[in-house]
Order: structure tokens, then C-alpha cells, then sequence
């Protein structure tokens, strides 16, 4: 299952060049030995997992509009409460799931 970083997403809030990689802010980790917190929600225009990893890739233009989205900032909040409850992991579907490789987005 891949999670967000918790402190990947909060740092690249500050300062998007900061994160090395895609990998850093999403990681494939076993959900059964992993804590993690949950949101599952619908926002209408969602943040995706292609945004989410490519945030620090894309355009200025392009990046200041995926941070301009509610969703984003749902996570953004999400992701702070998490680490105040003391998770370092956070499962989203919208952006946790890559809709177009996998299962999921073939259903």
C-alpha cells in the first residue's frame, strides 16, 4: 500500500524543490506492520496521485493552481493533524491510488 510522508507533505508545503524524489512523499509499505491515519473523502476536484508525486516537477503556473485546490489543503490540514496525533503515514485514495495503472481505475 503506498502512503504520504507525512513530513515529506508538510516540508514540500514550505518549499516544493525541497523533496529529492517522487518516491520521497509516496512509499509502498506493508498496511498490516505500518500505522497510519485515513481520510477517505470526495472533494469534487480532488488532488491526484500523478499531481501529488509530480508536484515538484510541474510548471510554477501549473503547481500554484494544484496547491489552489480545496482538496490540497485538505490534505495539507489532514497531514497536520496526523503528526499531531503522533502518525508519521497518511492513506488518502485520491492521491495515495494511481487510478490509471491500477485495478481500481480499470473498474
Amino acid at each position: 500500500m503506498k502512503l504520504l510522508n507525512v513530513d515529506v507533505v508538510l516540508n514540500r508545503k514550505e518549499d516544493v524543490q525541497q523533496t529529492e524524489s517522487e518516491d520521497g512523499i509516496l512509499k509502498e509499505l506493508d498496511d498490516k506492520t505500518t500505522s497510519y491515519a485515513i481520510l477517505s473523502h470526495r472533494w469534487g476536484t480532488e488532488v491526484t496521485y500523478k499531481e501529488m508525486i509530480g508536484l515538484m516537477k510541474m510548471e510554477e503556473q501549473k503547481r500554484d493552481e494544484v496547491r489552489k485546490h480545496d482538496s490540497y489543503q485538505k490534505i495539507i490540514e489532514c497531514c497536520e493533524q496526523a503528526k499531531k496525533d503522533g502518525y508519521k503515514w497518511l492513506w488518502i485514495d485520491a492521491c495515495c491510488i494511481d487510478k490509471w495503472s491500477s485495478a481500481v481505475g480499470k473498474e
